[in-house]
């Protein structure tokens, strides 16, 4: 099913500065894309539009086939939900859990009681709940967002620049949330690596889409790669530099699993080779 399905949408600032042009994108359900590309590039913007936050817009976009027009935005941010970047422009209830309810309660959904316990175990801040959420780190308030996202149930999760502001510990936690959570996801970023471990492909968005497909295989476009400004993973920059002394990897990897396995397939075949000149 698809649960996002957008034909050439092209959105233009107030100022007449033109900020999306001719895309076109399709995410089924239970996959996660990752929206990639230079700063001003247009991908905050295209994500508020899928929320229904910028208006009006030529072209076609529906979420989970409901179209979005004026008059639906309300029904079609149902199936919705948004995690700001700056997590403290999302948070501001007294308590962890009172902010988690927010979503639920203000769109008169049932269950709420259960749906903030489920979010905060999914979020694994079950402890947080009585806490204020603006003495907590900055990761633990992303962990907060999160779980006030999830609250709702959406069936589309859209995320901007979730691993930004993070220190390292913060940022492998969230990643490996991410990784692991069984939704539908559109993450925009900046962070390659992290995209490489929670995505299933990619899309390079410079005002239109320049690039749509696996990781992998944008990480052999150089070109595109220098004019978005992105830096590829550094499993990634390694083997293209053993490729480049001689070692023949197969594939360029974007995970440190992929890298790893893509090691020991390097270091067989040079033991064999070895073997064969000494034979």
């Amino acid at each position: 099913m698809k649960v996002l399905d957008i034909e050439g949408v092209s959105f233009t600032y107030e100022d007449g500065t033109p900020a999306l042009k001719g895309v076109s994108l399709s995410i089924d359900e239970g996959e996660k894309v990752a929206v990639v590309g230079p700063n001003g590039a247009g991908k905050s913007t295209f994500l508020h539009l899928i929320a229904g936050f910028r208006t009006p817009f030529e072209g076609s976009l529906k979420v989970m086939g409901e179209r979005l027009e004026e008059r639906t935005a309300d029904q079609v941010r149902r199936h919705i939900g948004l995690l700001f970047q700056d997590p403290d422009d999302q948070i501001f209830m007294p308590t962890v859990e009172e902010d988690v309810a927010f979503g639920p309660v203000n769109l008169g959904l049932d269950r709420v009681e259960d749906r903030v316990i489920q979010a905060l175990r999914c979020t694994s801040i079950e402890d947080l709940a009585k806490r204020k959420p603006h003495r907590l780190s900055h990761g633990m308030k992303k962990r907060v967002a999160i779980a006030g996202v999830l609250a709702m149930e959406p069936e589309l999760l859209l995320l901007d620049e979730p691993t930004a502001g993070l220190d390292p510990r913060s940022r492998s936690d969230l990643i490996e949330l991410l990784r692991n959570m069984k939704r539908t996801m559109l993450m925009a970023t900046h962070d390659l690596e992290a995209a490489a471990e929670i995505v299933d492909r990619v899309v390079l968005l410079n005002g239109s889409v320049v690039f749509e497909g696996g990781l992998s295989e944008l990480m052999s476009k150089d070109d595109a790669l220098e004019r978005a400004g992105l830096e590829p993973p550094q499993i990634a920059r390694l083997f293209k530099r053993l490729g480049a002394m001689g070692y023949g990897p197969q594939g360029v990897p974007v995970t440190l699993d992929q890298g790893v396995a893509e090691a020991v397939r390097v270091i067989e075949r040079e033991k064999g080779r070895s073997r064969g000149r000494n034979d």
